[in-house]
């Protein structure tokens, strides 16, 4: 078993509940720095993406959805993962991880709404990792 930690205060996504959003927020954009120092080759480095997200409202099927995006760049991003679309409204949890997917040098998250009417999200999506890294703007 793996320990995964959040060794970063940064966060990918952080919507405060009294800035709520209703239309899809791109979260900035990371380069991801493995530590060196901990004899761990970098591709046997797993990260993972912990997510908390509240929604409200919404009409006609209001949608919200978290993708992970990669980079090569910081300009073009690719979709590398995705967390659970939920259609209700609640507070939800959820660890999201990149299965079978090579983690790109540069990380985001990306909320995405949908529906007739768009729902209101706010919350938060964090980085662990079982090794230590850091985050570079």
């Amino acid at each position: 078993m793996r320990c995964y930690a959040n060794q970063v205060t940064t966060k990918l996504l952080n919507i405060a509940s009294g800035a709520a959003v209703a239309v899809t927020t791109n979260g900035s954009g990371y380069r991801i720095l493995p530590g060196q120092g901990d004899r761990q080759t970098d591709d046997a480095q797993d990260f993972r993406f912990v997510t908390s997200l509240t929604f409200s409202g919404g009409v006609t099927s209001p949608t919200a959805q978290v993708f992970i995006q990669g980079s090569v760049d910081n300009v073009n991003w690719v979709d590398v993962a995705s967390g659970t679309q939920r259609t209700a409204a609640g507070t939800y949890a959820e660890v999201v991880e990149a299965s079978g997917v090579a983690l790109l040098p540069y990380v985001r998250a990306r909320l995405v709404l949908g529906g007739g009417t768009n729902p209101t999200v706010y919350g938060t999506v964090d980085v662990i990792s079982n090794g230590p890294f850091s985050l570079s703007s």
